[in-house]
Order: C-alpha cells, then structure tokens, then sequence
C-alpha cells in the first residue's frame, strides 16, 4: 500500500500538481451545506509598499489618482490611504478634519479611528490598536490589516513587500464530515458561477466565451481555471499559483490560494497522506469520494483507502491540494477530477 501511494504523489507533482490518494466517511449532507455567496461584490487587491498602484480583480489602477500615496511600513506595521480599498468594496470612508476623526462602513459594520490614537472603536466596542492612524503628505493612512481584518477582510503577505486582500466570497456553511456533488466544483467568485465536473464545454464556453485547446497541456484556459475535457465534458478542474495571485477561485469551502492547511483539514478531515502516513506527504491533501446516485440528490461517500488497482474505478474523484513549504503551509495548487484524470491525467 505505501508503494501504490508514493507512485500516486510522484505522478500528482510531474502533473504540476496532479495528486492522488483517498479518505474518508459517508453521510448524507446537512440541509446547511448548500453553497450560498457572501453579499457584496467580491473583491481582490495586490498592493505593493512603496508603489502607488494596485491591482484590483485583475486591473491595474492607481491607489489614489493624483497623489501617487503608497502604502508604508512604520513599526512593521502597514499603513494605507484606505479610501480606496473601502470604495472598492462598496463601502465609505469620511474624514472629518476639525476632530481628526476617520469614519469607516462597510456591510453594516462601522469603524471609528482617530488621528493619534491607539483606541478605536469597532460597532460598540473599543480596541486597541497597535499602530495609530496618522496623515502623511495631506493623505489620512489607516492600519491595514487592523481595518480590513475587522471589516471580514483577508489579508496575506508575499515576501517583503507584496500585500493581497480579499473579501470571502462564500458563506461557510460546509463541515467536514458531510459531502455532496457541489464538491466536484470550483466557484468564480467575481462571476459568481459554479464550474462544475460534468458541464459541457459547450456550457462553460457560454460563462466564459469561446476558448482554444493548449495545445501543449491538451487543456482549455478560462481566466486562470483550467478545463481538461472528455468527449466534450469537463472531466478535470485545475487552479494553480502559477497563473493566479488572486483568490478567485475556491472550492465551495472556501478553500483556495493562501488557505492554511489547517483550514483544509477543518473543512475535508484529514488526507490520506495523514491517514495511512506518508512519507514526505505534508505537502500533499488528497481526498477520494465515491459518487452515490445521481443528479441534484447526489452524495459523495469519503473513502479511508485507495481501491485495490483491480477494483471498478468508476464514479470514483479526487479533490486534491498542494501546498508551499511556508510554516501554514498554504495551498498553491488544487485539483478536482475523476479517477481517471486525478491518476492519469487523461
């Protein structure tokens, strides 16, 4: 057994994170485990310090038109000129400058912070705050990760100097020991669209146009997804680090890039690299599912082991993740695929 599963992680990443393995336990799913999208637009930003322009959902702008203000490191701590990020989000900022005070909306939450001061206010209570807001050069700079994390934001660093923030796009209504076909999908959180396994290409063409085979990868390349088809099916899912910095696309978990690994195993258990103990496996999450019935009343049954190689393999898939060397060991990769594409990429 231990043989079979290294050759299924070798062969995941050659494919460029193609995994393999299995696990898990059946059940029926809850009545909450439904996909339900957060309210709001979602929204992704990649700002750079000491760079006045950001990328926001995938287009470069200016963080503040006319001012050229970056976001700065004082105390190890990141400060920006805020306005934009809240407008971005549908929200509002006022600045009111007789008091100094700094008024922020956003999804019925309220933030109050004033100019040299450690305390705000968040909805009725106060907080301290680490690093207190200031004005640089005429521009109001707030905390960052305080403001956003409090708004219900995600904020991650890459290296030294690259910021990424992002709205969740989805409820979190999954748990970890129940199952079903909204598993085999990815979620478009800026077109609010489920890809699933089993569209055809006909259908995703019309989410997203008209796409060209690679022909190299003999896959099709929505946007940052990529499709491998079968017989004109979607028969593979693939999201990967190398075409995104973004967290666009998720599993219906809410899992995707940046997730720490502990989030994966919250939300899908264990992996059967933990399971059955694989060596050099923790950068690896595999999970096996066999497909029961059909259609909307479709459940998935999570497998504890990979099937004997002369076992029916069908309505068997793979929802798999890679993860960087980092100490939360964040997902880079993900694939969600039937057996046959998970093993053989084919």
């Amino acid at each position: 057994m231990r043989r079979r599963i290294r050759i299924h992680v070798v062969a995941l990443f050659i494919f460029a994170c193609s995994l393999v393995v299995n696990s898990l336990v059946a059940a029926e799913p809850a009545e909450e485990n439904k996909l339900v999208p957060e309210e709001g637009a979602y929204a992704f930003f990649i700002l750079e310090i000491g760079g006045s322009k950001m990328i926001f959902n995938g287009k470069q702008e200016e963080i503040d038109p006319g001012y050229k203000t970056s976001p700065v490191l004082m105390n190890g701590k990141t400060l920006i000129p805020m306005r934009a990020i809240i407008e971005k989000l549908g929200g509002s900022l006022s600045w009111d400058a007789s008091q100094k005070k700094i008024d922020i909306t956003y999804n019925s939450k309220r933030i109050t912070l004033q100019i040299g001061s450690k305390t705000a206010v968040v909805g009725d209570s106060k907080v301290q705050l680490d690093l207190e807001a200031l004005v640089r050069k005429d521009r109001v700079m707030i905390p960052l990760r305080f403001v956003a994390e409090n708004l219900g934001c995600n904020v991650y660093w890459h290296g030294n100097n690259t910021i990424t923030i992002s709205t969740n796009a989805l409820k979190d209504t999954y748990s970890a020991d129940r199952f079903s076909a909204d598993d085999l999908s990815i979620y478009d959180a800026i077109l609010k669209k489920q890809i699933r396994l089993g569209m055809t290409k006909d259908e995703i063409d019309a989410i997203y146009g008209f796409k060209p085979e690679d022909p190299f990868m003999g896959r099709y390349e929505y946007e940052g997804l990529q499709v491998f088809y079968r017989d004109g099916v979607a028969a593979g899912l693939l999201v990967s680090s190398g075409e995104n910095l973004t967290t666009r696309f998720s599993t219906v978990r809410n899992v995707t890039f940046f997730s720490p690994k502990s989030y994966v195993q919250k939300k899908y258990g264990p992996s059967l690299e933990e399971v059955e103990d694989v060596p050099d496996g923790e950068r690896y999450g595999t999970y096996l599912f066999r497909k029961e019935g059909s259609g909307a009343e479709s459940t998935l049954v999570k497998l504890e082991a990979s099937p004997p190689f002369t076992a029916p393999k069908d309505n068997l898939y793979y929802v798999s993740f890679l993860y960087d060397e980092s100490k939360d060991r964040k997902v880079t990769f993900m694939l969600i695929g039937d057996y046959e594409f998970g093993m053989l990429g084919k």
